[in-house]
């Protein structure tokens, strides 16, 4: 799997994801992204032996932090 294949599956993921949250109660919500800032910080301390796992875990990061701001402003 390449990096622009992962990459658009993610975004497709990331749509679904922000619009079931947003049915979400507010405080749930919040909760979420507690859970969400975690997560994000366990992946980014992954270790990486490859140069092609290390451009799939980049573009998974940067997914993952663009998630993150949205679910935060609807937070």
């Amino acid at each position: 799997m390449n990096v622009q294949l992962l990459s658009g599956m993610l975004r497709a993921q990331e749509l679904l994801l922000v619009s079931m949250i947003r049915a979400l109660p507010l405080d749930e919500r919040r909760a979420l992204v507690d859970l969400y800032t975690e997560q994000i910080a366990f992946a980014e301390q992954a270790g990486l032996e490859s140069h092609s796992d290390r451009a799939t875990h980049d573009a998974f990061i940067a997914h993952a932090r663009n998630l993150l701001i949205r679910i935060e402003a609807l937070a």
